[in-house]
């Protein structure tokens, strides 16, 4: 099974890595589509499809796997989202989403001021690379759940989906 990811972010490639260790994994840096900040669920969607797309192309017969982190507000509080899309050899495409929590006033206004999440959590936490690893859900959660964790969980959404559509036919 060969699989491209479309981003060289340790936490993503090593989300696949976790569900797929038989597989030959590469990474891609391939645009996303969307602002560097998604802020709604749809736009974050799309950008975990437009890089699962993108990344399909890369190689023949290959999955692509598309991970995309963002935001989302429902009423006045803002939450973490997480979206993933894998497309098949066959252009079969699967979507998922996971975790979510609440950011905190302060946070969540600078980022609907337009700052990058990375950005204010490097500058809060000192942390240069925290995208790459534990992420802003691994702060908020105390190391209980990493960004890789998060990603991870989306990846097994996305593999049983499909598991369940090639035993149901």
């Amino acid at each position: 099974m060969n699989i491209v990811v479309g981003s060289y972010n340790k936490a993503k490639v090593k989300a696949v890595q976790c569900m797929f260790p038989n597989a030959n994994i590469m990474s891609a840096d391939v645009d996303s589509g969307v602002n560097a900040q998604p802020k709604s669920d749809p736009e974050t969607m799309q950008g975990a499809i437009n890089r699962a797309k993108a990344s399909k192309q890369i190689e023949d017969n290959c999955y692509g796997i598309g991970l995309e982190g963002g935001i989302m507000q429902i009423d006045d509080q803002v939450f973490l989202c997480n979206w993933g899309a894998l497309v098949t050899p066959h252009d079969h495409l699967y979507i998922a989403s996971g975790a979510r929590i609440p950011l905190s006033v302060e946070i969540a206004q600078s980022l609907l001021n337009g700052q990058e999440l990375g950005e204010i959590m490097r500058e809060w936490t000192k942390i240069n690379d925290i995208r790459q690893h534990q992420g802003a859900i691994g702060i908020f959660t105390d190391a209980h759940v990493s960004r890789e964790d998060m990603f991870t969980h989306v990846v097994k959404l996305l593999a049983g989906q499909e598991k369940y559509h090639l035993n149901s036919k």
